[in-house]
């Protein structure tokens, strides 16, 4: 979307709220060993940046990340995004015809910032849907005292040699 600002509208104000220390949606919250793509790799590219050097048919995690930076490199959305930050409330003011938007700072385990208000003439949600973690209703789960990691949110840290391990699902699940 803001590319297409960028390509389309003479504007260059724009702010992009990212709850992430970095780019990349849903590539930068999926981390684990193994995660690809499963479209088609000539499908997966932006109808404006285009890519025809993937290395394979379905293109690893790494690859879309390299991909996905150089993008945004070259259209230089940086600029434009305030990382580490979650929208919390936008709402309509009649009187000032804006969209007050209440944001907070800071990591979203940790600490964060008390909110703040932006305003806005405009406002773009695009808070995808695949950016909170499924969990399943597992009866005994919040008992159960070993390693417990969703794909979604991994620890490369924890080392998985010698253990038993049991993956419960395997794909996308609403």
């Amino acid at each position: 979307m803001a590319i297409e600002l960028l390509r389309h509208t003479p504007t260059t104000s724009f702010l992009i709220v990212e709850k992430n220390s970095g780019l990349r949606g849903t590539w930068y919250e999926n981390r684990y060993p193994g995660c690809a793509c499963d479209i088609r790799s000539a499908l997966y590219s932006l109808s404006f940046e285009q890519r025809g050097n993937w290395t394979r048919d379905y293109p690893a995690e790494k690859e879309i990340l390299k991909y996905l930076d150089d993008v945004s490199s070259k259209w230089n959305l940086r600029r434009h995004i305030r990382f580490d930050s979650t929208v919390h409330e936008a709402h309509w003011n009649n009187q000032h015809l804006q969209w007050e938007v209440h944001v907070s700072t800071g990591d979203l385990e940790r600490s964060m910032q008390p909110p703040y208000r932006l305003t806005t003439d405009f406002l773009v949600s695009a808070a995808g849907q695949l950016n909170i973690p499924h969990y399943p209703d597992i009866p005994g789960l919040n008992s159960f005292v070993g390693q417990q990691m969703h794909s979604a949110r991994w620890d490369s840290t924890y080392d998985l040699a010698g253990k038993r391990i049991a993956v419960i699902g395997n794909g996308y699940d609403p």
